[in-house]
């Protein structure tokens, strides 16, 4: 469905690696030296006194652009470069006069707070163009859910968007069991398309039964016997949730989770998120509402058809 690809995903969420940390520090480091050296071997100190000012914009690029850590780094080394370099007695961090020590410890203030508000700045606007997205996904979702009446459609518009919008919290499958005429489950909708469709085991369904009649989340891990794949596969998951309006379960949403986001990582955490829920937890919810407003109003329209004929 090449409409579902109109849906924008969420950002991907990666864990800082020990590379980038090193190229952090290597920045902040390498900046503030530099500097230093600019100053050094110019003469500015102390011919012009308020010259560490300069060290001020390392630090805000760095904040700006790299992170919180390098900006900190970068106020450290520079605090003790210009020490070390600059001020008399020279290469020692000794320091003769009371007005060095006051000056430098004020720098050094400065440089912190100045670290850390360009820092905080950086993430409000991130996360203002998040909060954005998530607006952008909400609006999109729902335009390719409703663009039928057909229920068949409108369940397949679900899955698939669960799953194009999740995959970066580590959504890999997921599928809708619903009750039929008989009141049994059984699987209305699956995602993503492949030649094989989305399977449950006997305890995983007998699971999603238990879900639907107690309206609790559930989850079941079955590891695997072959140890490479039990160590390839040890973060997955499936969640079992109740689709509820009301007092009332309208059917069970399956997601098959691999190294997701922390608060996927167990039913516990994803039910303290429900209750007290982060602003991606809020999101989740609320674009599973979103799908629980569909499926409501489909049964509304199949049980007012019989009465109207």
């Amino acid at each position: 469905m090449r409409s579902i690809e109109q849906i924008p995903q969420l950002p991907v969420h990666t864990r800082k690696t020990w590379q980038q940390y090193l190229v952090d520090s290597l920045l902040a480091v390498g900046g503030s030296l530099v500097v230093t050296g600019i100053i050094y071997g110019f003469h500015l100190y102390p011919t012009i006194p308020n010259i560490s000012i300069v060290y001020l914009l390392v630090i805000l690029a760095l904040a700006t652009t790299r992170s919180r850590y390098a900006a900190l780094v970068a106020a450290v080394v520079a605090f003790l470069s210009f020490d070390f370099f600059l001020v008399p007695p020279l290469y020692t961090f000794v320091i003769s006069r009371w007005a060095e020590w006051i000056a430098l410890f004020v720098f050094l203030a400065t440089a912190l707070i100045t670290s850390q508000l360009a820092t905080t700045t950086r993430e409000s606007v991130e996360q203002a163009r998040l909060r954005e997205r998530e607006a952008q996904i909400l609006y999109e979702a729902g335009r390719v859910i409703n663009s039928t009446d057909r229920l068949d459609e409108q369940l397949d518009s679900i899955v698939l968007a669960l799953v194009r919008v999740f995959s970066p919290w580590g959504v890999r499958e997921c599928a809708l069991l619903l009750p039929d005429a008989n009141g049994s489950l059984s699987i209305q909708a699956d995602a993503p398309i492949r030649i094989e469709n989305f399977t449950l085991s006997p305890d995983e369904m007998a699971a999603a039964r238990v879900v639907m009649v107690q309206g609790k989340m559930r989850e079941v891990r079955q590891p695997s016997p072959d140890s490479l794949a039990a160590s390839a596969e040890q973060n997955s998951i499936l969640h079992l949730i109740p689709l509820k309006t009301g007092n009332q379960v309208l059917g069970v949403l399956c997601l098959r989770i691999e190294q997701g986001v922390s608060w996927f990582a167990s039913t516990q955490r994803m039910q303290e998120a429900h209750e007290q829920p982060t602003d991606q937890a809020a999101f989740f919810w609320t674009f599973l509402d979103q799908a629980i407003l569909v499926i409501e109003r489909a049964q509304l329209r199949a049980r007012a058809l019989p009465n109207s004929e």
